[in-house]
């Protein structure tokens, strides 16, 4: 008979010797899974940077450090697609690693697979937080010196959520106050839930989103429900005068969904449905925005031009897609891992107006978005393009909105890519207040923040070479680029709208990322004009960009006219 000490003994040793296995296991060679049973998940979240050392600089930085508050665990695990007991797949554990990287708030993340010894398999899963504090000001030599705060978390205690509050002093009306809120697994669930608003110097808005956005090829459905109401005045740039503007009101909702038809992970469809609403209130008189005043425009372009509408649609969902990814790294990020898309995928809607509820017109309304991608370790190439338009009851068109990207990355050598760049922008016969300039921040050129004139249509070309310079002390990476940006306007329909020859900037960019492995890259911009308009001084630009997660940025100016209730989001393709 073993006594009860000689039973504890023997309980212990064999602990011992099962932890013993597993700490062999685990420090071995990662597996192949094969349909083995997931008997355990560790989870190793990791803060963006670890900093040694006792200078000052150092001691700073690591305090600085300690107030981060890494990804819990529970948010990490919602996004694993095995969980306990499930048959572990090399399918589902690279899908639990690209879900995760897609994430805002996470830099990099791993899931591998080791033997326990037992016919099972245990999943280590280790994550890299993406910096979280946001904090932005504007300070000016001129009275008052303090004109803007920024301030807010991207990871509200470890959590996954989204939160941020701004101030800015109104240049001749009243202070701007806007906030946003975002919960990336609203109700311990995959689901988002964005709200967002504020007062502008003129007029405000709000905004706010419950979804279920495709994330992969895994999931069955997707839904999405929104609301929102904007006020604001809209403001045409022309030649050598001052910009005429227009009242604008505007509100929508809208509530749907797809699911997914055919096999995950290979060519599948979605299909769906939508109810949507959106009401479009433009003003009929300009005003020029003056100090503390609207002042009444005197050009005949902008009355009566637009008139008010209220529509109702049931819209009928469908999209295709075939999509698969190569993970690399230096296109996009400076060292982040990527998860670049090669196939194509295609989403469409195609709305019924009904006179329903607050639905006046009986028309036609359709919307489409084609992506087509190809990749490997040395290049990447990839085009979408995107488009609406809509049809009354009488056969005629209005409201077409069109906007692409194509981009060409080439990696001659480890340190250096080479980026291509080709958007192309263009509206007819838009029914709310419409205009492409060069000045926006997204679609426009360098060195022409200040260009006072539009069009109807634009086409804007980049060149980028950017080299890879090294790491600082492992909290940062840091690289150099030279860039030449050119573009044309067209007058197109858009009022005030002129054609415009080809312009031209050229600069060079100090661009970093922190940490190492952040999606996220810091811009420092330096454009000088170089031909087109010239106001005698160079152009800087600081900006934050992440193309890993979305390959086309639609700029705001094309944004502004889109219908707000067109569910984009159940096609969300990360």
């Amino acid at each position: 008979m073993i006594s009860l000490r000689q039973g504890t003994l023997a309980l212990l040793l064999a602990a011992a010797s099962a932890t013993i296995s597993q700490a062999q296991s685990l420090s071995g060679t990662p597996i192949t899974c094969k349909g083995e049973r997931v008997t355990r998940i560790d989870i190793d979240p990791n803060p963006p940077f670890r900093i040694n050392g006792n200078s000052m600089w150092q001691r700073a930085g690591r305090f600085a450090a300690k107030q981060h508050m890494t990804t819990r665990e529970s948010v990490i695990r919602r996004y694993l697609a095995l969980q306990l007991g499930d048959r572990c797949t090399e399918v589902r554990r690279a899908e639990s690693e690209r879900i995760l990287r897609a994430q805002p708030f996470i830099a990099d993340a791993t899931v591998l697979a080791y033997s326990d010894g037992n016919g099972g398999v245990t999943l280590s899963v280790a994550t890299v937080d993406e910096v979280s504090l946001i904090l932005g000001m504007g300070v000016t030599a001129a009275q008052p010196h303090f004109r803007a705060l920024l301030l807010g978390e991207d990871n509200l205690l470890g959590s996954g959520i989204h939160a941020e509050a701004q101030w800015k002093k109104g240049k001749s009306f009243r202070d701007i106050y806007a906030g946003k809120l975002i919960d990336y697994q609203f109700l311990g669930r995959p689901y988002q839930l964005r709200v967002e608003g504020g007062r502008r110097e003129l007029g405000s808005d709000w905004e706010m989103e419950a979804s279920h956005p495709f994330l992969t090829d895994l999931q069955r459905i997707s839904w999405r429900t929104t609301a929102g109401s904007t006020l604001s005045y809209y403001s045409f740039r022309r030649p050598d005068a001052l910009p005429a503007s227009l009242r604008l009101g505007r509100s929508y909702s809208d509530i749907g969904g797809v699911i997914r038809i055919g096999p995950p992970l290979g060519r599948l469809a979605l299909v769906g449905g939508s109810i949507s609403f959106e009401d479009e209130d433009p003003g009929t008189a300009p005003v020029i925005i003056g100090e503390g005043v609207l002042i009444p425009d005197t050009s005949q372009a902008l009355e009566n031009r637009y008139t008010k509408h209220q529509t109702a649609r049931v819209n009928g969902l469908w999209g295709v897609r075939d999509i698969h990814f190569v993970r690399a790294s230096g296109f996009n990020a400076l060292e982040g891992t990527e998860d670049l898309r090669t196939g194509f995928q295609l989403a469409t809607l195609v709305g019924k107006g009904v006179r329903l509820l607050r639905g006046k017109e009986a028309d036609w309304f359709g919307s489409t978005t084609l992506y087509a991608g190809a990749a490997n370790q040395r290049a990447y190439s990839a085009v979408e393009i995107t488009g609406e338009g809509r049809r009354d009851q009488a056969g005629d068109w209005d409201g077409l909105l069109a906007h692409g990207r194509a981009a060409l990355y080439m990696k001659p050598f480890n340190r250096q890519t080479v980026m291509t760049d080709l958007a192309w922008s263009g509206g007819w016969r838009q029914r709310i207040p419409f205009q492409l300039t060069f000045a926006d921040r997204d679609g426009g050129l360098r060195g022409f923040r200040t260009s006072d004139v539009g069009g109807g249509r634009r086409l804007v070309g980049r060149v980028e070479d950017r080299y890879l310079v090294g790491r600082y002390k492992q909290v940062a990476t840091v690289a150099v680029a030279g860039f030449v940006d050119a573009g044309k306007l067209w007058a197109g329909d858009s009022p005030f709208g002129v054609n415009t020859p080809v312009y031209a900037s050229a600069g060079f960019s100090l661009l970093g990322a922190l940490p190492p492995q952040s999606h996220r890259t810091f811009r420092a911009d330096v454009a000088f004009p170089l031909r087109g308009e010239r106001h005698g001084r160079a152009e800087v630009r600081l900006v934050v960009t992440d193309f890993t997660r979305i390959f086309r940025v639609e700029p705001r100016d094309v944004f502004n006219s889109r219908e707000r209730s067109v569910p984009s989001s159940v096609f969300t393709w990360p």
